[in-house]
């Protein structure tokens, strides 16, 4: 006989146990509901990285779905012996709960919100309307069942408290960064220029001679370079600069972020600025981005040092490739757009040292603002995805194979294997290599004290003086 036929035809009675048993109902409904709301949102087709909501985010969604699955609880509870069909009326009501939130965000939420908030509410009302009401008819006597959704409902709860714990004293704006970045810990003058193109680039400019201009990895800013700046600045000029969206500096309107766009921006800066002659000093995305720039451009540069990086189109069969699809992905853009992880895990597993906390605080600050996380999920994606702009960096190594080149190999980083070091030695004849035992993608934390002393060893060396420009 179907349950509904079951059902009082007078009105619930609102006893204290009643209450307990729709909570308890609203709260089992809403562990499925978070998941599946989840999965809706991050399996959506769109950009990953780049087009994160920051009003979706989970420590939002989470308590929503549980809010919504408990009302549905008591709404089915108070329709139940008042309205002949209460399952009906309640995914009645949910649905057009949903299409009102839906059309509120249309009308006052950003271009595009209402969209991509579609797939999670659509996932809420379905799963609410369907779980909810059994739920109240059918409590679960299955220990198995129970347990799981206790787990899975702790888990879901710690996430959200974790992803709220991350929201703590979020920062207003990259420029109000400078204030919090202790001077003894990173010891230069923090500079702002507004380029044509509309990014405005913040940078340090320490010391005089001949220039070293410094171009930063992922998930990472100028800080990464501040030990060797120190260092070196007392006989060369150190530039070094964020890349819109990264650090301090930010983006005109329409900029994509791509790193073919990212070179650009350094061609614009370097020529606002004037630098001549400079030594690039690239790392991570730095290697292909100053390598694009180079080629392009190689009257301007002189000389290369280089180091855990690349220029050419990754597989991803490689462990760098492996890399790029998943934290390029959807698990990576998950974690963070909502943890702030890949960066944190990124950073923590690119350095063998134990890094100070305050240290470590630095580096992630500008990757805490909700807004400004997904450029360090949208890069690894780019390792695999940006096809054309590798082509291109290849095809333009030839034109710099008159520079000298001093090339940094940490031997304990997995992305960087040795036939990568081979190509750069290809790439860049008049080399000179240094293999660095017990260091990391950022080798330079690892072991600051002798990469400054190869790089002054390197730059008064008959190899760096001898250049020719083609």
């Amino acid at each position: 006989m179907p349950l509904e036929s079951l059902r009082p035809n007078a009105p619930m009675t609102w006893t204290r146990p009643r209450v307990l048993h729709l909570l308890q109902s609203g709260l089992r409904a809403s562990v499925p509901t978070v998941l599946l709301a989840t999965l809706a949102m991050e399996a959506r087709s769109h950009a990953h990285g780049l087009s994160f909501f920051p009003e979706l985010r989970y420590a939002v969604l989470a308590p929503l779905c549980v809010l919504v699955a408990v009302l549905a609880a008591f709404g089915h509870g108070w329709l139940t012996g008042r309205v002949s069909r209460p399952r009906s009326m309640l995914a009645i009501a949910t649905l057009g709960l949903g299409l009102v939130l839906l059309l509120g965000m249309a009308v006052m939420g950003r271009d595009g919100l209402a969209v991509a908030a579609l797939p999670a509410f659509i996932a809420v009302a379905l799963t609410v309307a369907w779980l909810a009401p059994r739920a109240v008819e059918q409590p679960s006597r299955s220990r198995v069942r129970t347990v799981a959704l206790a787990l899975l409902g702790t888990l879901e709860a710690a996430g959200v408290v974790t992803a709220l714990a991350g929201e703590h004293e979020l920062p207003h704006g990259p420029e109000s960064l400078v204030g919090e970045i202790p001077r003894a810990m990173f010891d230069a003058e923090h500079r702002f220029v507004d380029l044509p193109s509309g990014a405005r680039i913040h940078y340090v400019d320490e010391g005089t001679g001949d220039t070293l201009l410094f171009l930063h990895g992922n998930p990472s800013w100028s800080f990464q370079w501040r030990d060797l700046i120190r260092g070196l600045r007392g006989s060369y000029r150190c530039v070094a600069l964020d890349y819109p969206g990264f650090g301090l500096s930010t983006a005109p309107p329409g900029f994509g972020f791509t790193p073919g766009e990212q070179s650009r921006v350094l061609e614009e800066f370097a020529e606002h600025l004037g630098l001549r002659d400079v030594t690039l000093v690239m790392q991570d995305w730095g290697g292909p981005i100053g390598t694009h720039f180079a080629a392009r451009r190689p009257e301007l540069v002189q000389r290369v040092i280089l180091g855990s990086t690349w220029a050419w189109k990754t597989s991803t069969s490689e462990p760098r490739g492996m890399w790029s699809v998943i934290a390029g992905g959807p698990i990576g853009a998950f974690a963070q757009n909502h943890f702030n992880a890949i960066a944190s895990f990124g950073l923590k597993d690119s350095i063998v040292r134990e890094l100070p906390r305050d240290v470590r605080d630095v580096y992630l600050r500008p990757f805490q603002p909700l807004e400004r996380r997904g450029i360090a999920t949208f890069y690894p994606g780019q390792i695999t995805k940006a096809h054309t702009f590798f082509e291109e960096v290849e095809a333009g190594l030839p034109a710099l194979v008159h520079k000298p080149a001093l090339i940094f190999w940490a031997l304990d980083d997995p992305g960087f294997p040795q036939a990568d070091r081979v190509r750069w030695e290809q790439t860049f004849p008049s080399h000179h290599t240094i293999e660095l035992a017990n260091a990391h993608h950022f080798f330079f934390e690892d072991h600051a004290d002798t990469v400054v002393s190869e790089i002054r060893a390197f730059m008064s060396s008959e190899l760096a003086r001898n250049t020719t420009v083609p």
